[in-house]
This record gives structure tokens, sequence and C-alpha cells, in this order.
């Protein structure tokens, strides 16, 4: 084996405290011998230098100078500080290692349950909706919606916030408890966001069974600002959802595709809530509340009705504006055909008589409209509604008619009326002339006098 140069000996010295020439330690020995003692034993010294304690001295030491020192090759060398504080700080590292990775795993772990907590709490608020307000939402529920159109329109409007999870929900109730696919009425709602899935669409749905009903009667002759008063009073609906309703909700019947959109008119359907006695749930959606009046509107005008219009060369909706002056101007049936002759000879005649001069299109936007809508508005409806400054029908009915008023509006009696006035007592004065008219005049204030 070829030697290894570059290993650096070991100085070892042994040394005797009591180091003697060997005459001197025979003369020692004798004479300890004759005395009866023991020679003592002789103290050592040995000192191991390695390179860094001794390796200098050593490689200045020459062959003259060797006092018996030992020199050891080939042994291996002891582990120096810096090595065992290599070796702790792997440790340590290894040991930071471990730490940092179960943190990760932790953090990983709070993570993913945090996140299924919250999904969850999520998915059960959409249905119980435990922690919501009670903050107003408006919802348009269009024609033919299913329950998956719903909740997608729920959705849009932060009703819920887990779609997927509510429609699979709802699905599987429905599985589950047989229920058969429910029908939803279209329109303007107003709901709540503290209602829950559930909640919304019971809501819209066409049967609301289980609540407690009212009977309601809505006489002739009403406005609509009217009949939304008596039906809140009533526990019906609110007065403000129904208007809001009327003004925001397409309905789906035919006939009201029939009726002039005209941007002056206060409510496109004034004049076709139909006055009947009608029995209503309790707190009743307000799209479910117009669709009966609608639906009894639908059922009175027969073909007959419609065909003796088409007779006279008017339109259903013309008709109907005639038939709510005359039930606004007439103080009983009996007047009616009489005051629709009128108005019809006028309509016949605009040439020589253009404008109708009847009051009570003032008085609607004067009582009913003018309280309740801005002031921004009320300008146009006062001058497109006089019927002394425009020509002809004003824009939209001035109330809501009944059977009575509308077949007098179709068959008015045949007459040469132009004009008629009322008593105090609701006596009708009728006139064929200016003149006439001037007369009656005179004849009503001596009745009123009275």
């Amino acid at each position: 084996m070829a030697e290894d140069n570059n290993k650096k000996p070991f100085k070892v010295t042994i040394s005797d405290e009591d180091y003697m020439k060997p005459d001197e330690l025979d003369e020692l020995n004798s004479r300890l011998s004759e005395n009866g003692h023991s020679r003592p034993k002789p103290k050592f010294e040995v000192n191991i230098l390695d390179d860094d304690d001794g390796g200098d001295e050593l490689a200045n030491l020459s062959e003259n100078e060797y006092k018996g020192e030992i020199y050891f090759s080939g042994v291996k060398a002891v582990k120096n500080n810096n090595q065992v504080n290599s070796s702790s700080a792997k440790k340590k590292k290894k040991r930071k290692k471990g730490i940092g990775a179960f943190a990760f795993f932790l953090i990983v772990v709070i993570v993913i349950t945090t996140s299924i907590t919250a999904f969850s709490l999520s998915c059960l608020n959409d249905i119980l909706a435990f922690s919501r307000s009670e903050d107003t939402v408006t919802i348009n529920i269009p024609l033919d919606a299913d329950t998956n159109d719903i909740i997608d329109i729920l959705a849009d409007n932060g009703l819920v916030k887990q779609r997927t999870f509510c429609k699979l929900f709802y699905q599987l109730l429905s599985t589950l408890l047989n229920k058969k696919t429910p029908v939803y009425l279209s329109g303007v709602y107003y709901v709540e966001k503290n209602m829950g899935l559930e909640g919304y669409l019971y809501e819209f749905r066409e049967s609301q069974a289980g609540k407690d009903t009212v009977i309601v009667s809505i006489p002739e002759g009403w406005s609509i600002y009217q009949i939304c008063e008596r039906l809140e009073k009533f526990g019906v609906c609110s007065s403000k959802k129904i208007i809001s309703s009327l003004k925001g909700t397409s309905f789906e019947y035919d006939f009201i595709d029939k009726i002039y959109a005209d941007p002056a008119r206060t409510f496109k359907l004034e004049g076709y809530l139909y006055p009947n006695t009608y029995e209503f749930y309790a707190d009743s959606d307000p799209n479910s509340v117009i669709r009966k009046f609608l639906d009894e509107f639908e059922a009175k005008w027969s073909d007959k009705y419609q065909k003796q219009a088409d007779k006279l060369g008017l339109s259903m909706d013309e008709i109907i504006i005639i038939a709510s002056i005359i039930q606004r101007e007439a103080a009983d049936k009996d007047q009616m055909k009489d005051i629709s002759s009128v108005i019809h000879n006028r309509l016949s005649h605009m040439a020589s008589w253009p404008t109708l001069n009847c009051d009570s299109t003032d008085t609607y936007i004067s009582k009913y409209i003018l309280p309740n809508v801005p002031a921004s508005e009320s300008l146009i409806y006062t001058q497109k509604y006089s019927t002394y400054n425009n020509q002809g029908l004003p824009p939209g009915p001035i109330c809501n008619p009944g059977d009575d008023a509308i077949n007098a509006a179709l068959y008015p009696n045949d007459t040469n009326y132009y004009f008629f006035r009322h008593d105090k007592y609701g006596k009708i004065y009728l006139a064929s002339t200016q003149a006439q008219h001037d007369a009656n005049a005179n004849a009503v204030l001596r009745a009123n006098s009275k």
C-alpha cells in the first residue's frame, strides 16, 4: 500500500519526574532494600500532540533532539467543534422541515374545512334565510317561467347564492314528496330577503291555499287608486304593491294587446278592473289580485259586445272610455243611455261639436291622480284629460265602469241631444241646442236654490 504523505504524525512524550542515571538508580535500589523499603513507582506523563498543538514543534525537531518520542501514523482524527456544530445544524434543519410540512398540511385542512363550512351555511341560508334582512326586492317573473327559471332570477337579484344547489334541492324535495309541477303567475312581485327559497316559490304560485279569505265589494265607477285603497283596508294586499304591479307587469290577456298605449294615459288598465264582489286570500300577491279583475272583465266582454263595437266603428278601448264617462256622469242607470247618446252625437259631428265638455274628466285628474303622482307628471295629465280643451275622447278611461255603463256605451238611445246638465238632486236636463242648454242652466239654478 502506498504511503499517505498527507497524514501528519502525532507527537507522544513520556517523561519521568524522578529521572536518574543507571548507576544512581542501582545505588538507590540497594539502599532501599537494606532498609526494607520498596522502590517508589515512577511517575509517567504522556503528552499527545496533534498537528494543531505541536505540529510546528514536530517539524522543527531534528534526529539529534529525539528524546524517546513515539510517533503514530494512520490514527483517525478526532472530530472538531465545527464538525459537531454542522451535524447539529443538519438535525435542526430536518426538524424545521418537518414542522413546516405539518404546518402546511394543517393550513390546507383548515382552508378546506372553512370552505366546506361556508358553502354549507350559504346553502342552508338560501333555504331558510336565517341571517337575511327584511329589505324588499322587486322581482319580475316572466310568462311561463318554471322553477329553474325563477331560481335563476332569484340568484340574479341576490336573493339566493347557490343556484345549482337550490335547483337540486327543490328537485329532490319534489321527488321525495311527490309534488306536482307548480304553475307560476307572471308579474311584478315584492318579496323580502328573509323569505327563503320555499317562501319565494310559494309567493309566485298560481294557487296559494291555506290562507284566510276576504270578501271585498268593488263599486262601479271607482278609479284604480280607490280600489287599491279598499283592498289594502281589507287586508288583501298593499296598495303600493298593486300600483307598482299595474305599472310594471305585462299581463297575458288578448284584449290587453288591443289597448292603445298612450303616453299621456294614467294607467293602461284603468277601466279594466271590473267592479264586482270578490273573494281574495288575505295577504295576496298583487298579480293574482289584478288577474281576478281581468278574468272578470274578459268574461264580461263577449263576442256580442265586440261585434257591436265594430258596428259603431269604435274599438273596445274607445267603448270602455265612453262607458267610464257615462258611469261618472249619470246619476242612475236610467240616465246612462241618454248621456251615451249625447257623447256619440258629438263624436259623430265633431266639426260642429269638437269637444265633449264633460266635467268628470277634469275631476278624475284633480281628485284621484294629482294627489298620487309627482308634480312633473301632473301637467300633462291635466292638459290631455281635459275634454274642454281637447277634441274627442281623453287618452284613457276615467274609472272602471260596470256592465250597465258598458251596455249604454254600446247601445245608446237614438236622440238628437248634444247637451245635458244635472241639478243637485241628480235630475238630468237634456238639450239639442245651445239655447236650450242655457235655459236648462236657469232651471238648474232654481232647483238648487230650493
